[in-house]
């Protein structure tokens, strides 16, 4: 649970006791929403005090934050990088993995 924590942020905490958290990740999104009885009762716990937890996905930072594969970071090096482009055009380089 704590590594799913990690991708998240606190969004809001209301004085009336609802804390919203926002996950950037949807699989972190997906596996907190299952253990969210679990994760309100120790955060209740923790601080003494009754709260009330909600958890959002946060899809536009999704997108923003999504690793790079081998393809796609190539495809950018052969449009940016001189030697790379040069490579391709006079060797027929292409990405082999």
């Amino acid at each position: 649970m704590a590594t799913h924590l990690q991708s998240c942020e606190l969004a809001a905490c209301t004085p009336d006791g609802l804390v919203e958290i926002a996950c950037c990740r949807k699989f972190s999104y997906e596996e907190l929403l299952q253990d969210k009885k679990l994760l309100q009762k120790e955060i209740s716990e923790f601080y003494e005090i009754p709260l009330e937890l909600h958890i959002s996905y946060d899809a536009e930072k999704d997108a923003c934050t999504k690793e790079k594969n081998v393809f796609t970071l190539f495809q950018e090096l052969s449009q940016q990088n001189e030697v790379v482009r040069f490579i391709i055009r006079e060797f027929g380089g292409e990405l082999v993995y």
